[in-house]
């Protein structure tokens, strides 16, 4: 008789340890509510872009960016197509300008940007960590490194609880002035991006300085 209580509790504390671990790894939070891939969600953007140049040119416009249907790229890996329309005016109709791509996988988020692929995210996203944003393109290596994670944020009249913020640029110098960041917001994505690439060389700056501000989202009809 003892010995099959004995292997009763046994069994029963096997089994408990079993759903106990399938419990915990089911709730680690990886990070991918940070980059909702949902098809026929958009995001609209207000951007202010200045041009530096001989001239300088300066552009205010609108920005969705329409998450549209999957596919399989050209790899043979699943992806979204993501259409961006733009327009200059609340009241003007959306016009299609862009159609890039982007992919989640468990352990990467990746967009395909004008025929370059950029490494925007990586999982799980935790404080500190670091990766090369370039590192499926031709341009120079950029550290991308994630900060405050989950903590609120706050862009003019709007506030969001749980947010993170990949750093992928601080270097200035007498010369050039490379800075750059990207904030996402849990379940609904990116909501703020400033990207400032300058030169100052001889009496002249050029290069670009340009800013994403979230102004509202919602599903596609």
């Amino acid at each position: 008789m003892k010995k099959h209580y004995l292997l009763y509790f046994t069994l029963t504390a096997l089994l408990f340890s079993a759903c106990s671990s399938e419990t915990d790894f089911e709730e680690i939070d990886l990070g991918y509510a940070f980059f909702p891939n949902e098809s026929g969600k958009y995001i609209d953007y207000e951007v202010d872009s200045v041009h530096y140049g001989i001239t300088i040119d300066t552009v205010n416009f609108y920005l969705r960016e329409l998450v549209a249907e999957d596919f399989v790229d050209g790899e043979g890996q699943p992806a979204t197509r993501l259409e961006r329309y733009k327009k200059f005016n609340l009241d003007d109709d959306w016009e299609l300008t862009d159609v890039w791509s982007q992919r989640r996988t468990t352990t990467a988020a990746e967009r395909d940007e004008e025929n370059r692929r950029f490494v925007r995210m990586i999982f799980p996203a935790e404080d500190g960590k670091t990766w090369d944003g370039n590192s499926y393109n031709t341009l120079d290596p950029w550290n991308y490194r994630y900060s405050r994670k989950d903590l609120p944020y706050t862009l003019d009249d709007l506030t969001w609880g749980e947010t993170i913020t990949v750093n992928q640029r601080n270097n200035t110098n007498l010369v050039d002035q490379e800075f750059a960041f990207e904030v996402y917001a849990r379940n609904i994505g990116l909501v703020h991006k400033v990207f400032t690439d300058l030169n100052f060389q001889n009496g002249m700056i050029t290069g670009d300085d340009v800013e994403w501000k979230y102004i509202g989202s919602g599903w596609a009809e």
